[in-house]
């Protein structure tokens, strides 16, 4: 399973003035994930346009850090399909999965941006920008997860 990360308004506030703030709710993303060792992250933030790989996980702790894979790909609007073209953070993560081989891998995105994906996104887990991901959004991202793993689980099943 993929989780597609956002930093600004997910592990921090957005805005977030304060240094000594950023990646605040880094541990508690860590620890809710910590139940599902099969989920892999892609990092889908604005940041990945203005730093190195490395600068992207230096603030991540190491439980978060060594799950992260990949970054997603700049908005292209060629290649995009048309109904995508308004929902740019969706459309990169689709296009990470078509690239990735795996167009129909379960995925979930972490975002404070409901604007940037299709209405009703059922993969998406909104976080309240001012607060970052809580314990409100670790139980959403939990219940979006066990019902991925357990469609998994029956698309194996019906295979063997």
């Amino acid at each position: 399973m993929i989780l597609f990360l956002d930093f600004d308004g997910v592990l921090h506030p957005d805005p977030c003035f304060d240094e000594a703030r950023l990646f605040e709710r880094a541990p508690l993303l860590a620890a809710a994930l910590g139940l599902f060792p099969e989920v892999a992250v892609v990092l889908s933030t604005s940041w990945r346009t203005q730093c190195a790989f490395d600068q992207l996980l230096a603030g991540l702790p190491a439980g978060l850090r060594e799950r992260v894979i990949d970054v997603t790909p700049t908005f292209a609007m060629a290649g995009t399909p048309p109904p995508l073209l308004p929902y740019r953070r969706q459309a990169e993560c689709l296009q990470w999965l078509r690239a990735s081989g795996d167009a129909q891998a379960p995925w979930v995105a972490l975002d404070d941006r409901a604007s940037l994906f299709t209405p009703y996104c059922e993969q998406l887990v909104l976080c309240d920008s001012l607060q970052g991901f809580d314990t409100a959004a670790a139980a959403r991202l939990h219940g979006k997860l066990k019902h991925a793993r357990q469609r998994l689980a029956r698309s194996v099943d019906a295979v063997v």
